[in-house]
């Protein structure tokens, strides 16, 4: 099969000349290999990139030998059809299929495309970047526009914000009524009347005033006296400064550091000494030890906390005496109802909210291995727990009527509280009931020494005798502060993923004096500051509220 291959070669001033060349083969290759039929010196142009076959009919068959396809007759194309006139374009190259010319049973025109037909072939494919281009007036549409978003993004909005019953109307049809004016979803707290904007927004084009806020919140605790602590961050301070709303269902509070740290980084300096507060920057690299709240009472006997620096060797008076290394064993512990291994979880359960533990219950938690028998004849017998007044009229009762029903198998009680009195025995007689009586007060005088200084009370609890005859036996109060960082806000529900000697000493403890609660250094193992890389990122208000006075309230400032 012969091929025609002209080239057409151009020259100065738009000269132009042919170059025939004959080819032999079923194929007409294409590509940048040297072995192609078609040579194309072209770096866009893969070294085997199409081919064109001569069909019985006369027509061409061409095929793309990549996946990017080829272009025939300015359509992108894998196999294609095409006859005589039909143009292909590889890079600047035009490839043109001819009818058979004489002698010849194929051909192909190869061209070059200059730079002024690459130009336009790029402009004809190009698509429309300038409005003048479609054909269209920039100040029509424009105006039109302008008008829409006047009417309907303003004007009906406007209307029906001074009109309520056209805004509520608005707010039951597809047009736009106030509520496009909504820049984003309103805080959690504040859904309840998200459709009644004038709730914050008392006056119109204004932004919301401090005392629309505090129509709700007077009673916010404040964060200091302003009159104290002349600082204008403090006294010039609005609502909106740290709380800007319609930020999301959690947006409504700032978390970055600079809301505290922009004054507690000098705070002394400040307030010229007037603050007990130690300056603070960032939590990892700038922040005192922590102060903490040990049990203590005043000289009336009240309960009143002692505020103290942390240390490793401060000690608890808790009023209680407890080994936490012995209930802690690895082996576990021989209890009345057989073997048991405890851990923590044992004896401390967080409350609802997880943030602190449930009081320790002496009857769920204690009294499997403490129980408070006191009488080996009566095993199911036992005093109630933590009632001093209840044990001793528990005791004196008891005895005296096991003395005047008898039966009691004791040798060393008399013989009268021994013998057992069938029914219809005759009646004991007065010095037999003094007898019997006098035994079960000394009895349960006994017995009531015994279980406050020997077989129970006082394993626990620190136990004083009576001072004198009208006195009764003192149990020291147990005061454990259960919230030892009041200043701080703390949840062991977040803690969950680490152990409790991860923080808690207690498998090391053999007294309860021993103070179990860690120091800023055990926090720091994974909490850094606010720019923390290879730690939990920490800022203030993770651990600290700002509204947190005692004695002021936002609505009396």
């Amino acid at each position: 099969m012969r091929w025609l291959i002209r080239r057409v070669l151009k020259k100065g001033k738009g000269a132009v000349s042919y170059e025939e060349d004959v080819h032999y083969g079923d194929v007409l290759t294409i590509g940048r290999a040297a072995d192609q039929a078609i040579f194309l010196p072209d770096l866009r142009a893969a070294l085997n990139h199409a081919r064109i076959t001569l069909l019985a009919s006369g027509q061409y068959k061409v095929e793309s030998l990549i996946l990017a396809g080829i272009r025939v007759d300015g359509e992108i194309t894998y196999v294609t059809t095409a006859g005589a006139g039909a143009v292909v374009e590889i890079g600047n190259t035009r490839l043109t299929l001819l009818a058979a010319a004489q002698d010849f049973d194929g051909g192909v025109e190869v061209s070059t495309l200059d730079k002024s037909e690459q130009s336009a072939e790029k402009q004809k494919h190009a698509k429309p970047t300038r409005l003048s281009q479609t054909g269209l007036s920039k100040r029509r549409p424009s105006w039109i526009l302008f008008a829409t978003i006047l009417v309907f993004g303003l004007a009906l909005p406007m209307i029906g914000h001074f009109v309520p019953g056209f805004g509520e109307m608005l707010r039951h049809t597809p047009l736009p009524s106030t509520a496009s004016w909504n820049p984003g979803t309103l805080d959690a707290a504040h859904h309840f009347f998200s459709a009644d904007c004038t709730k914050c927004h008392q006056h119109a084009f204004l932004t919301v005033r401090d005392n629309a806020c505090l129509a709700c919140h007077a009673n916010t605790a404040a964060h200091a006296d302003p009159v104290k602590f002349n600082l204008p961050q403090l006294g010039n301070a609005e609502c909106r400064s740290c709380h800007q709303d319609h930020q999301g269902l959690r947006g409504l509070v700032r978390t970055d550091q600079r809301l505290c740290a922009d004054c507690h980084a000098g705070l002394k300096a400040r307030t010229k000494n007037a603050s007990a507060f130690e300056d603070v920057r960032d939590f990892g690299t700038a922040h005192p030890e922590f102060k903490i709240d040990l049990p203590a009472w005043d000289a009336d006997g009240k309960f009143a906390p002692k505020r103290v620096t942390f240390a490793t060797d401060l000690q608890e008076n808790s009023g209680l005496k407890f080994n936490h290394l012995k209930h802690l064993k690895a082996e576990g512990l021989n209890a009345p109802k057989g073997h048991r291994v405890l851990d923590c979880v044992n004896c401390h359960v967080p409350d609802a909210g997880g943030a602190k533990m449930r009081p320790v219950n002496f009857e769920a938690m204690c009294h499997d291995c403490h129980t408070l028998g006191f009488d080996p004849l009566a095993p199911d017998r036992e005093v109630p727990h933590g009632k001093v007044n209840e044990v001793i009229y528990m005791l004196n009762e008891y005895y005296a009527r096991v003395a005047l029903e008898g039966g009691y198998q004791d040798q060393k009680s008399p013989v009268i509280v021994q013998e057992r009195r069938r029914p219809g025995s005759p009646p004991l007689s007065q010095q037999q009931q003094q007898e019997a009586l006098a035994w079960a007060r000394d009895q349960a005088r006994s017995v009531t020494e015994s279980l406050f200084t020997g077989r129970a009370c006082t394993t626990c609890h620190k136990v004083g005798a009576p001072r004198d005859p009208n006195d009764t036996w003192h149990i020291a109060p147990v005061r454990v502060s259960g919230v030892w960082y009041t200043d701080a806000k703390f949840t062991h529900a977040k803690h969950t993923t680490v152990k409790c000697e991860d923080c808690h000493a207690a498998r090391k403890s053999e007294r309860a004096s021993d103070l179990l609660i860690p120091g800023i250094a055990n926090c720091r193992a994974c909490h850094g500051g606010a720019y923390a890389k290879d730690k939990v990122a920490t800022t203030c208000i993770a651990c600290h509220d700002y509204h947190q006075s005692a004695t002021l309230k936002m609505g009396t400032l």
